[in-house]
């Protein structure tokens, strides 16, 4: 089955990320998660291969979400808006940002109130991704992965910064305590 891959999700552009993430999820015991941004479920999948923990996997896209449920039938995939139906998830041990920062940053100091609010106690992981001198939209909250640390009102437990030099991006992965 092929669909369009504006991301390019099929071929997993942000690896180091992704891989620190899963290994995130395995060192501190994490038994269920709750993937938002999941586009068409390829990072969802990679979850499931390498931890056996199928996702609750959701996505603002109705088209992204029917490609997903079409690509990975045996996923879980819903579509829903983080930025307003994060309470109704509070059931899952991890909530995982799946390279949505910069779409949702305007709403973030919300969203981390309910966090605060639902999921204490709990993880938050956050895969982002970083430009190399270019970074254009946000930069009035941070611009990098240390100055994004900072500005999350979490325990920091673990971190992990990649890129190469012919990336024009770094990735990061990041696990807080809520």
């Amino acid at each position: 089955m092929k669909f369009d891959d504006p991301w390019k999700q099929s071929t997993q552009p942000n690896k180091y990320s992704r891989i620190a993430g899963i290994i995130h999820i395995k060192n501190f015991n994490i038994q269920s998660v709750l993937e938002c941004g999941c586009g068409l479920g390829y990072y969802a999948d990679w979850i499931q291969r390498e931890t056996s923990i199928t996702p609750k996997s959701i996505d603002i896209s109705p088209v992204a979400i029917e490609k997903a449920r079409k690509l990975f039938p045996h996923l879980d995939f819903e579509v829903a808006d983080v930025r307003a139906d994060l309470p109704k998830f509070k059931g899952y041990d991890c909530v995982l940002f799946a390279e949505i920062i910069w779409y949702i940053l305007p709403q973030l100091q919300n969203i981390f109130e309910v966090l605060r609010k639902d999921f204490k106690s709990k993880y938050l992981l956050v895969n982002q991704v970083f430009y190399k001198g270019t970074q254009k939209y946000g930069t009035e909250y941070f611009t990098n992965l240390k100055e994004f640390i900072n500005y999350v009102p979490f325990t920091l437990l673990g971190q992990c910064e990649a890129t190469t030099i012919y990336d024009t991006t770094i990735e990061t992965s990041t696990i807080f305590k809520i």
